[in-house]
């Protein structure tokens, strides 16, 4: 009797309801969970190709698609307990697999799927804020694998959009310096699990130990982030919140927005904290990725932030139009504005305030950000 082993676990909900297998030889196989007999999970089994495989995984193809091209030659039943590793036995089935009464409704795909996650396990044994993050790639389409530039840049946008979450979180909180924001570590992420089964996924740990009361920082960040993956589905409520956090952390999001794009790639999460029996989740498809960078890409200027500077000014290069003032947080550098205020008249050891706008821009060889200060307006001060 043909036997596969079950590989994975797509949908759960009070027991496992899709799973992926493979046989020993390699091939790949979907299996739906149709009815229970004599106390155990009966599942209608057929092969799958490994891209659309994947191609279901990220939204982009329906479940019963996938199913009737798989079953086309050949699908079977099996039954099982629906343990990662368990072996199902195969019962061929006749007739087409397009007339049978166990196949779901055109339609249904994995669009709004959450992260199937140990996310809370980890947290509650590592005694820390942990956060999972799955993606699809091309390249996950036959093997456990994902390229070594993708998973850098997966690692870099995902940590930057946590520090600007929390940069934005802190804000909301009262008056804090930039010194302070820059500075803090709270946001910061190692990654402890680096590839766990099924599609590629990460496992990151909080940096910081979390408070008395088992509260950390970094989860002010994650749950600003919950916020924006909630709206996924809608460009126009999705433009509305983005506006509202016009800055660093809309311009982080909108990179990585366009990093899952140009990856051919949808991306999961969940978080959870030791001392909270909730997992906090959230999920974007490819394909909700691409209208979001659409609209999003449409509103000018939507990563420049506003920035106060209050000190004395010790640089003012009239030609080039470079400055530098000290300021209680230390030295801040920048350039005049297209269109701003000449620099000419300036006096160096002068007190002035100068009103900036901040503009975020990704390096093409690193993919790290840099920040360039832009002078709109400046006033002396006594």
């Amino acid at each position: 009797m043909k036997t596969i082993q079950h590989t994975s676990t797509l949908l759960y909900f009070d027991g496992p309801q899709i799973i992926e297998a493979s046989d020993p030889i390699g091939g790949h196989y979907i299996a739906v969970m149709v009815e229970t007999e004599d106390g155990r999970d009966q599942y209608l089994v057929t092969g799958a190709a490994p891209e659309r495989l994947r191609q279901f995984r990220v939204g982009l193809l329906d479940l019963r698609s996938l199913l009737i091209e798989g079953g086309d030659s050949e699908w079977y039943l099996a039954t099982c307990d629906g343990e990662e590793g368990e072996t199902l036995s195969l019962t061929p089935q006749d007739g087409r697999i397009s007339e049978s009464a166990f196949l779901p409704e055109p339609g249904f795909v994995l669009r709004d799927r959450e992260v199937e996650s140990a996310a809370l396990k980890e947290a509650i044994e590592r005694n820390n804020l942990v956060l999972e993050v799955a993606v699809d790639p091309p390249e996950t389409a036959g093997d456990h694998r994902i390229r070594g530039e993708t998973l850098a840049k997966l690692l870099l946008h995902v940590q930057s959009v946590v520090k600007h979450a929390y940069r934005a979180a802190l804000r909301t909180l009262g008056p804090i310096s930039r010194k302070d924001l820059d500075s803090s570590g709270c946001h910061q992420l190692d990654v402890v699990i680096p590839a766990a089964a099924g599609s590629f996924k990460i496992v990151l740990e909080s940096s910081n130990r979390p408070d008395l009361v088992g509260f950390n920082e970094v989860s002010r960040g994650l749950s600003r982030i919950d916020q924006l993956f909630s709206l996924s589905g809608s460009p126009e409520e999705t433009l509305t919140l983005v506006k509202s956090n016009r800055g660093r952390l809309a311009g982080s999001y909108l990179r990585l927005l366009r990093f899952l794009v140009e990856s051919g790639t949808g991306l999961r999460y969940s978080w959870a904290q030791p001392d909270q029996s909730k997992l906090s989740s959230g999920s974007i498809t490819e394909a909700q990725a691409e209208l979001l960078v659409e609209a999003l890409s449409g509103v000018s200027d939507l990563g420049e932030e506003v920035v106060e500077l209050v000190g004395v000014l010790e640089k003012a290069d009239v030609s080039s139009g470079d400055w530098r003032i000290r300021t209680e947080d230390g030295p801040a550098r920048g350039k005049t504005g297209e269109g701003g205020p000449s620099l000419t008249g300036l006096r160096i050891g002068g007190r002035y305030h100068f009103q900036c706008f901040e503009k975020t821009e990704e390096s093409e060889v690193s993919s790290q950000e840099k920040h360039t200060l832009f002078l709109v307006e400046y006033r002396a001060l006594k």
